[in-house]
Parts: C-alpha cells; sequence; structure tokens
C-alpha cells in the first residue's frame, strides 16, 4: 500500500525489501522507545551536513559546462555516477526545489531527507525489488508530471559505474529526457567508500558538465543505455 505523508518533505512511503533481507528499521517505523534518540541524532548529522554543505558551497568555485544544451524551465532526469553524489549536492545547494528524488528507506537514512527536505525535494522511499518497483513508478508520474529528479544508476551500493536501467525505464515511462552529467573536484581528497566519492577542500574548483539530453523510447532503449554509460564516463 502507498502511503503520501503531507509535509515539507512530502515523504512517499513503501513496504521495501532490501538484498532480499527486511529492513530492520525503517524511517517510517522506529520503534517509540529508539525513536527520540534516533530523531536527534538524526537532526545533529543533518545539521552537521548542511553546515558542511553550506561553507563548500560558498568557498568552492563552481562551473558549469554544457547548460546552453538544455532549455530554460524544462524539467529533466539528472543522471551520474553515485561517486559525484557529494559534489552535486555542494554544487545545487540552492537549486534542488521542485525535484522529486528516489531515497533508501533506512533509518541511518533520515539525516540525508531531512537536508534533502530543507533542499526543498521530494522524497519517494524505496529500495530494491517489487516495492522499489511501485517507487520507481511514483517517481515516474511526479517526473511526468514536471518535476525533476536525480538517479545515480549505479547506488545505492554498486559494483561503481555499472549502469542499472531503471533511470532508462523512468525515462520512457515519463517522456522525460535523461541528462548525463560528469562532476570533478580538484584539489579533492578520495573517500575509502565503495564509489570512492570525493571530498572537495575548501576553495577547491568544481565543475559540473552537462551533456545532451538522451530521449529514450523501446526502439532505442539499448543505445540509449550505452550512449548515457559513455557520457557519463568520458
Amino acid at each position: 500500500m502507498l502511503i503520501y505523508k503531507e509535509g515539507a518533505s512530502r515523504e512517499f512511503s513503501l513496504p521495501v525489501v532490501s538484498r532480499g533481507e527486511t529492513l530492520r528499521y525503517r524511517v517510517d517505523d522506529v520503534p517509540w522507545f529508539y525513536r527520540p534518540f534516533w530523531l536527534v541524532w538524526s537532526w545533529i548529522l543533518a545539521l552537521m551536513f548542511g553546515a558542511l554543505l553550506t561553507i563548500l558551497h560558498v568557498t568552492c568555485r563552481i562551473r558549469f559546462e554544457g547548460s546552453e544544451k538544455l532549455s530554460p524551465g524544462a524539467n529533466y532526469i539528472y543522471s551520474f555516477w553515485h561517486r559525484g553524489l557529494g559534489l552535486w549536492f555542494i554544487a545545487f545547494l540552492r537549486r534542488q526545489r521542485g525535484q522529486a528524488w528516489l531515497q533508501h528507506p533506512a533509518a541511518y537514512m533520515k539525516p540525508i531527507h531531512l537536508v534533502l527536505g530543507w533542499m526543498g525535494v521530494r522524497i519517494c522511499l524505496g529500495s530494491r525489488g517489487e516495492e522499489g518497483q511501485h517507487a520507481a513508478a511514483v517517481l515516474t508520474e511526479l517526473v511526468k508530471d514536471g518535476a525533476s529528479t536525480v538517479i545515480t544508476p549505479d547506488g545505492p551500493k554498486g559494483p561503481p559505474e555499472v549502469l542499472r536501467k531503471g533511470v532508462l525505464h523512468i525515462a520512457a515511462g515519463s517522456g522525460v529526457p535523461i541528462v548525463p552529467v560528469r562532476l570533478s573536484a580538484s584539489p579533492a581528497i578520495r573517500l575509502r567508500t565503495w564509489d570512492g566519492k570525493w571530498l572537495p577542500l575548501p576553495f577547491s574548483r568544481i565543475v559540473v558538465t552537462f551533456a545532451s539530453p538522451i530521449t529514450v523510447t523501446a526502439a532505442n532503449f539499448d543505445e540509449a543505455a550505452r550512449e548515457l554509460a559513455r557520457e557519463m564516463t568520458l
């Protein structure tokens, strides 16, 4: 059953199974005796993360390339490898309003959900499996209705730079083009995460490069997948 929660982040909640195992706690079923501590912990982490993003957004030199390929006011599905997610947060700290994102429903993700809510992003809670497909269907309808979204097609846990085709299905179902994006930063620290995220230093240079939008249909589905993977990797 789909549950719609009114609120700043407008969360769509679905029962989810991740990697064949039931999640111990979801953001919507944390036991009452843990919930106060979990909420305090989530808000503290969210505030710390938000402060870090703000410092980096203000101090870093951010350059956008390829913006002329995008139509002003149009909605798109922005797609890039998971390692660039932190750079996207920094570059677009104040430009996320009107977007809807698919997010993992695990309780430990609450700080990220809070930050996205502060940025004006609507959240569709879902992961893998049948329930994740339902969440993707909700996101498809939101995109069809005019929302933009951001999808990292090798997330949430890899393997890195291996394209999963959910983003293509959402594009085909909504009729909204995919914009491949490449993100880089220098100087930056490469974190020991599965995707090798880059953490820029204050006063680093961040470059966000947009490729030409890709329209996905049943006829060009496989060709679009190859083009998307190539454009995100160049």
